[in-house]
């Protein structure tokens, strides 16, 4: 008896190991893309900026990402995706004192941020967020269609069309995606998805797909080495 506990117990271990490197690859995977959007922003090459920047809030949504992306706007003078970028980054973090500036510079409201109905929206796209980085995409979608229903934004129909792919169902996928790119015409990241929806999600030209692992770190190789020890105290 006392050997089957242990042997549920090295499972466990193994499989929450397991899960807590999947986790940080994709939160390193996000930074990736959210440092390389920064240098494109420094650089003044904006349309590359959104594409990388649209694929780090994809993987891990942060105010930090969602603020760049709507300066990333902002310089290219389309002020009202820059509004709904900072001021999604102001939901996610009120103290962002950088987007409530951005966000009063375009005339936006940034009590509307934190508050009211606007603010339930946005608790069930964050919702969305962890079902979907959970890869539950049937309860991320139930949450962004609650999100939608609030106020539609490009960004819960682009998540919403990301859930679909990876659930399988690419016809509701794409007419996620094109309601996406109706709202928001200047996502060069949607339009490359719509453009190869035939395949993988698209990356652009020498990007590492957003599935796959930063090298391999020294974390999976200990992974591994979990998994060997749980096979050898099951056998």
């Amino acid at each position: 008896m006392k050997l089957k506990v242990s042997r549920f117990l090295v499972l466990l271990v193994c499989v929450l190991f397991i899960f807590s490197v999947s986790s940080f690859a994709a939160n390193a995977k996000a930074q990736q893309y959210l440092n390389s959007g920064i240098n494109y922003v420094k650089a003044k090459d904006y349309d590359k900026a959104i594409q990388y920047l649209s694929y780090s809030v994809k993987l891990e949504p942060s105010s930090n990402a969602y603020y760049y992306l709507g300066y990333a706007y902002y310089a290219k003078g389309d002020k009202n995706n820059a509004l709904s970028n900072f001021q999604q980054a102001l939901k996610l973090n009120p103290s962002n004192t950088a987007a409530k500036q951005m966000v009063d510079r375009l005339g936006g409201s940034a009590q509307a941020a934190t508050t009211g109905g606007d603010a339930r929206a946005q608790q069930y796209l964050v919702a969305g967020h962890k079902y979907l980085k959970a890869k539950n995409y049937d309860n991320a979608i139930k949450y962004y269609q609650a999100s939608i229903k609030i106020q539609p934004t490009y960004q819960a129909y682009q998540f919403m069309g990301t859930a679909y792919y990876y659930k399988g169902d690419k016809a509701n996928a794409k007419a996620a995606y094109e309601k996406s790119l109706e709202l928001n015409p200047n996502n060069p990241g949607v339009r490359n998805i719509l453009a190869k929806l035939g395949g993988t999600p698209p990356t652009t030209a020498g990007e590492p797909r957003i599935s796959e692992q930063i090298g391999v770190h020294p974390l999976l190789l200990a992974g591994a080495f979990a998994g060997a020890l749980a096979v050898i105290f099951l056998f």
